[in-house]
């Protein structure tokens, strides 16, 4: 009997109410491969696995940032070159600059092109309140760690 754990519940519970979010962004209706990735995260092993699991869903084309300055700049260079990214995917406990103040910095610098990227934030520190607060700031998903394949895939589809 395979039972889901609450994570994966909360991720399907995620994917249901964001898939209505999506709509007009970068990434609608775009295949995977064709669509521009930007993975945000300061653990090695998270890039790594969240790496495989968009190739294995068709990505092609995966820039990685270490942290949210970094982050900051890509997305802004991205914006300059009218290439935005279609969806970032960030943690939300890194050092320096949080994924959340990395919401709150897209915003505030309205950097080119980024209101239409989609936006998912992973953690390990899942609640009700981090849930709101990014989405307040520009969360398309707020999925907890660790992230099951099918919910980051059903995420970035």
């Amino acid at each position: 009997m395979n039972i889901a754990s609450p994570r994966n519940s909360q991720n399907d519970i995620e994917i249901a109410d964001g898939l209505r979010r999506c709509k007009g962004d970068n990434a609608y209706r775009k295949p995977n491969a064709e669509k521009r990735f930007l993975l945000v995260d300061d653990s090695i092993e998270v890039r790594f696995s969240v790496r495989r699991v968009l190739r294995s869903a068709g990505a092609t084309h995966i820039d990685v940032a270490e942290n949210g300055e970094i982050a900051l700049q890509m997305l802004a260079q991205a914006g300059r070159k009218q290439t935005p990214y279609d969806v970032v995917i960030l943690d939300y406990m890194m050092p320096g600059m949080s994924g959340i103040e990395l919401l709150y910095e897209i915003e505030r610098r309205e950097i080119k092109n980024a209101e239409g990227t989609r936006k998912i934030m992973l953690t390990g520190f899942y609640d009700a309140k981090v849930n709101e607060e990014a989405k307040s700031v520009g969360a398309t998903f707020v999925l907890s760690k660790p992230c099951d394949a099918a919910s980051l895939s059903a995420a970035i589809a």
